[in-house]
């Protein structure tokens, strides 16, 4: 589907009737789950499972070939990594040789270098023989950013997913799935339902991240009840907002799915055990970034496994030399699939920190993160109750560079934005149109431009803070 039809249909589709509305998600499902689970898709999920039990020797030599061929990759045919590489003092035959234990001294990527120059990563002539599938997101830190990749690539990530993280969980993407997500499913942010909407190409029932309340909870469990979802995906703090409110209202399913997969926000001991009980399911954890440099997966055992034959992952001191065991450092990510617009040394802009115990599971050459620090977004509770995770999601507005929510009550939020020269009122009325009319309905909307956004004590920015009188401050590990 051409940009120009993809961005009609998302004009067309809020003033579409329901019915209309799941055919238009059902037409897209069609076309991306050809895109994405076709081809070679089962071929990869097997090389991925293959290598999950292989020793630690076979796994490093495996990556240290698979880094060495992308590293030479990009110094021949990407002009970003080129010009930092020399400017470091590499030459080709430093970059020939380069080993595992190398890596260090090539520098690190800003993310904010991908942002303000994503064609500069592109490998010249790759994309001669694929069509370039681009998405825009504003990721985890509101700092939108431009990720090229080719339906070849979306097959292997998945194939990765299905192998080491829903397979894992005794799940499949294969299989009837519910989804909570960003996707604006329902338009209107005072809508009365339903908040879900139908994917009948993937067996997925899609539900609304933003009208979860305590008023709405009982359509959400009845939708899933229909649906009879095995596996359920999504934001993790969408679903322990959802379990709360059918824990408190005495809610079930009335079924016990396979698993929840969930992301985007850290999911902590609390949040796992309120959703186990309100699902009568398992929640497993899964990391990784729009970017799709790094995957780390829930085992078992519940230890967090980073899979370095899909990207490596480096937690680094702010010099970028590896922190032992037990010591916070930033997430620096090496992709290993994507030879497209390669990623080497990109941070993330998280911040993690390794274990110093083997996992139970016996897989040694899949290191565990013992945690990801940081990634806890607040919540944005609406004047109805509504709670909302992943508000701040401003990418199609021009001239915004990146941007943060801060609540000051139930009907009042400020919007920080770093704006381009050219910012005004028309996009501020975007903005106004996004987080108002589209999320939280009536409530007072301030825009403040700010030449940085505020940081925690681990120097993460977070989207969303809250600080609303009379409840306690959060805060997040520094």
């Amino acid at each position: 589907m051409s940009a120009i039809a993809k961005t009609v249909l998302e004009r067309v589709y809020p003033l579409l009737g329901v019915r209309s509305q799941n055919a238009v998600i059902s037409t897209y499902g069609y076309l991306y789950r050809h895109r994405r689970l076709g081809g070679e898709f089962p071929q990869l999920v097997s090389e991925f499972a293959a290598r999950d039990r292989w020793p630690t020797e076979r796994m490093c030599a495996y990556v240290e070939a698979q880094l060495r061929g992308m590293v030479a990759h990009a110094w021949n045919h990407v002009p970003y990594y080129r010009r930092a590489w020399a400017s470091a003092g590499m030459d080709s035959a430093a970059i020939g040789g380069l080993r595992l234990e190398d890596l260090p001294l090539l520098p690190i990527v800003p993310k904010a270098d991908l942002r303000c120059a994503p064609d500069s990563f592109l490998a010249g002539g790759e994309l001669r023989w694929h069509v370039p599938l681009l998405e825009s997101t504003s990721g985890s830190t509101g700092e939108p950013v431009t990720v090229t990749s080719t339906a070849a690539l979306q097959r292997a990530y998945l194939a990765a997913r299905e192998a080491r993280s829903f397979r894992w969980a005794g799940a499949s993407l294969l299989l009837r799935k519910a989804t909570i997500g960003g996707r604006a499913v329902v338009p209107r942010a005072d809508s009365p339902g339903p908040f879900d909407r139908h994917n009948r190409a993937e067996q997925q029932c899609y539900l609304s991240a933003f009208h979860i309340s305590p008023r709405n909870a009982s359509a959400y469990v009845n939708a899933l009840r229909r649906h009879g979802a095995r596996v359920l995906t999504g934001y993790a703090s969408s679903y322990f907002s959802l379990a709360r409110m059918m824990l408190a209202q005495g809610l079930t399913l009335g079924y016990q799915p396979d698993a929840l997969v969930l992301c985007a926000d850290k999911l902590t001991a609390e949040m796992k055990a309120v959703i186990s009980e309100a699902f009568r399911a398992r929640p497993y954890e899964e990391y990784g970034s729009v970017e799709n440099a790094a995957l780390a997966t829930e085992c078992e055992y519940g230890s967090l496994h980073a899979h370095p034959d899909f990207g490596i992952v480096e937690i680094v001191d702010p010099e970028g030399r590896p922190v032992p065991p037990g010591q916070d450092g930033r997430i620096v990510c090496t992709s290993l699939l994507n030879r497209v617009q390669p990623l080497i040394r990109y941070d993330v802009g998280d911040i993690g920190r390794w274990s110093a115990a083997p996992c139970d599971c016996g897989r040694d050459h899949l290191p565990v993160i013992e945690e990801i620090v940081g990634r806890v977004e607040d919540i944005v509770t609406g004047p109805d109750g509504r709670e909302i995770v992943r508000l701040c999601s401003l990418q199609g507005v021009p001239r915004v560079l990146a941007s943060q929510v801060v609540q000051h009550r139930a009907d009042a939020i400020t919007v920080r934005v770093i704006a381009a020269e050219g910012f005004g009122t028309a996009e501020e009325k975007m903005i106004r149109d996004i987080l108002g009319a589209r999320r939280l309905g009536d409530v007072q909307i301030d825009i403040e431009r700010v030449t940085e956004l505020e940081k925690t004590a681990a120097g993460k920015v977070r989207r969303v803070i809250r600080r609303i009188a009379g409840e306690p401050p959060v805060t997040e590990a520094a």
